[in-house]
């Protein structure tokens, strides 16, 4: 980074023209590999050519396709220009910061489906300015065109090849920005917490980042084989109208007829069992960039210093504002217990009801599946993080919606992560909140994550004491006061 101007950046890939907004550079759409169109629309991602061209990194970039977020209900809508030339990353470089800063790179959720490090949601200026670490995020492929398996035409995973490449780029180039190349802390939330569970896994993940912070992982969610995706795959063709997929006929059909048939595999998936929300588009074990299910190989991960944590009411934020969930039959809902737990389904089904206030059958499925999906499989994970000797640190977030139904919802925590809460202010899940609360909050979360990703251990003499999940079980519980319970849930 140049010392004068420090919004110019010479990167092995070339020089980078950024611009300066009060005490952050931001470079914005900073290509990681080859756009992935024409015939490369179904290839691994592509690397770039060292050299010294110029980019301008100060024109907002483009999201993925994809079809409207089923979660705009409680998170908020942020429309963002869309293109398939999206393998880039948005960088923000404070200006006041360590020689050699730690680096922080996020992944987003979207139920590999949608989304974009891009989001207006997603900008790292303030998590940068505050705490002093570079933040980066990455845009990866999405959808049909990034999760979906097709025999002779896409190979497995493309989204977390995707991935894959962007931090190799900022290992080799984040030290252009300041930044330290041997500090890297990957974050994701929902499917970006799944990828990095899935990268946790690999040999080589050690040479792609050092540290990671996975929220609401939904790591009870299973993976499927190539060969069991097959079902998918040819579901997508027909609905495009394709009778054999091909690798010329793929690669020229247009961008809108790929969302129109994803969307008609969307609306022809049905659901094992009521509540399920498991997208037709997931990472898959091919063996190859995923090896077995990130769950069943949690231990492989501990070499990874690790927080991993959940919202205590996870999925609220799918079932909130539906008509069809909220009349759901009690006996509905009791004999999905009973599948579950056999002939004692019935009471733990009266007990979850007891347990919730108001104790309804939408609430008491939402517990469960909230518990399956997400919470229970990520106590899991961390247990078997600890048993490797690595105990990571878990947390709970409970600060919850002040709009009735919401509650502690899937992506709540994301506000407080970035802290550009003028951004977030009509999401539903926070709006209406006290401005000084979600500000204060959000300092102690940025806080707490700054820490962790300077040396791996997130706790300070003027942050909560937040002892390692091995200790008794420890989990930080995430509110308007928050504070370390040695126990479980």
């Amino acid at each position: 980074m140049n010392p004068n101007d420090p919004s110019v950046v010479d990167t092995p890939y070339g020089r980078l023209l950024g611009a300066r907004e009060g005490k952050v550079v931001r470079f914005l759409g900073v290509p990681y590999a080859l756009p992935p169109t024409g015939s490369r629309r179904f290839a691994p991602p592509r690397p770039l050519a060292e050299g010294d061209g110029r980019f301008d990194a100060t024109a907002p970039a483009a999201i993925p396709p994809q079809l409207p977020s089923r979660l705009a209900k409680v998170m908020g809508d942020y429309p963002a220009r869309q293109d398939e030339d999206c393998l880039h990353l948005d960088i923000w470089v404070p200006v006041d910061r360590p020689s050699r800063a730690p680096v922080f790179v996020f992944l987003h959720g979207g139920a590999f489906m949608t989304g974009g490090g891009s989001l207006p949601c997603y900008d790292g200026a303030v998590l940068a300015e505050r705490t002093g670490m570079i933040v980066v995020n990455v845009t990866y492929r999405l959808g049909a065109l990034g999760f979906l398996p097709i025999p002779g035409v896409a190979p497995a995973n493309l989204g977390l090849r995707d991935q894959m490449a962007a931090l190799s780029w900022i290992r080799r180039a984040i030290g252009a920005f300041g930044g330290d190349p041997a500090n890297v802390t990957v974050a994701g939330q929902s499917a970006g917490a799944y990828s990095i569970a899935a990268l946790q896994t690999r040999a080589d993940g050690p040479e792609l980042f050092d540290r990671a912070i996975m929220m609401s992982t939904p790591l009870g969610v299973a993976l499927q084989t190539p060969a069991e995706k097959r079902e998918v795959a040819d579901m997508f063709t027909r609905a495009a109208g394709i009778d054999t997929a091909a690798p010329d006929t793929l690669s020229r059909l247009p961008v809108d007829a790929i969302l129109k048939a994803q969307l008609q595999v969307l609306r022809q998936t049905v659901p094992a069992s009521p509540g399920e929300v498991t997208p037709p588009f997931m990472p898959t074990v091919d063996g190859e960039v995923i090896a077995a299910p990130p769950l069943a190989a949690a231990g492989a991960g501990a070499w990874c210093d690790t927080i991993i944590g959940y919202t205590r009411e996870e999925n609220a934020a799918f079932y909130v504002d539906d008509a069809a969930m909220r009349d759901l039959p009690a006996d509905t809902v009791r004999e999905v217990y009973r599948a579950l737990h056999g002939q004692a389904g019935a009471e733990r089904y009266e007990q979850a009801c007891a347990s919730r206030t108001p104790g309804t059958p939408i609430a008491a499925l939402m517990d469960l599946r909230s518990d399956l999906d997400f919470i229970e499989p990520t106590l899991a994970y961390a247990r078997a993080l600890a048993a490797k000797g690595r105990s990571p640190f878990v947390y709970q977030f409970d600060w919850q919606s002040p709009t009735p139904g919401i509650g502690a919802c899937h992506c709540i925590d994301l506000p407080f992560l970035f802290g550009n809460l003028a951004v977030w202010r009509d999401a539903p899940m926070v709006a209406g909140a006290d401005a000084a609360e979600l500000a204060g909050l959000s300092r102690s979360f940025q806080d707490i994550c700054a820490a962790f990703a300077h040396t791996g251990d997130p706790n300070r003499t003027t942050l909560p004491p937040w002892p390692g999940h091995a200790q008794d079980g420890a989990v930080l519980h995430i509110d308007r006061r928050i504070q370390a319970w040695y126990a479980p849930r």
